[in-house]
């Protein structure tokens, strides 16, 4: 079985200038099986920290509905968390190594889908805002793509419109090869660079 969550958070929407979360819909191939919106309990400094919130609020939903069909006898084979915030997917992988000056002050408690990560119980993938069905809970959505939305939550439509295509994971499979052999061909060039300088010093100190 394969369980797919979407969520999102709109910064500063309301009058109190608090977050308005959608905090998440989930869905395992028709129509949404849990859906929530609210708004946080607190303000936050940024689009990435109310999306860190959002994230906190929603996924212990996520771990009971994986929970109670575990109980039922139905194992997840997939579990997918998908957001379009790359900043907060980050700091969700990487916990407080991808902190900066302005995400410092997160308290801890924010960071606890890290260690979920981390035991395989999750997988956070980067979703395309067009495709953040999230937004149909924060944000007014109009035309195609209200429509487009309201059908997937309905059933009308397979939340398979949404999932990435096969295209799409071999390019960005593609991509991060080819970012990891970058990253080691500077490293090895950045090495070579190294022992040639060090050579020209040794040489210098012993006069030749």
């Amino acid at each position: 079985m394969e369980l797919y969550t979407w969520i999102d958070a709109s910064y500063a929407t309301p009058p109190d200038m608090r977050g308005q979360t959608g905090e998440g819909a989930m869905s395992m191939g028709w129509g949404m099986m849990h859906c929530k919106s609210g708004k946080q309990k607190l303000n936050t400094k940024s689009s990435t920290e109310s999306e860190l919130v959002g994230t906190s609020e929603y996924v212990p939903y996520n771990i009971h509905a994986v929970m109670f069909l575990a109980v039922q006898g139905y194992l997840m084979r997939k579990n997918v968390l998908y957001q379009d915030n790359q900043s907060s997917i980050r700091m969700e992988k990487n916990g407080r190594n991808s902190c900066t000056g302005n995400s410092r002050h997160i308290n801890i408690r924010y960071f606890f889908v890290k260690d979920r990560v981390d035991k395989g119980e999750l997988i956070i993938e980067y979703c395309p805002t067009e495709k953040m069905l999230a937004d149909f809970f924060t944000k007014p959505l109009q035309g195609r793509q209200f429509k487009l939305m309201r059908d997937i939550i309905m059933g009308h439509k397979p939340i398979s419109i949404l999932l990435p295509t096969i295209k799409e994971r071999v390019e960005k499979l593609s991509n991060s090869c080819a970012t990891n052999f970058n990253d080691v061909l500077h490293e090895d060039t950045n090495d070579r660079f190294s022992q040639k300088n060090k050579t020209y010093r040794e040489a210098l100190l012993n006069g030749k």
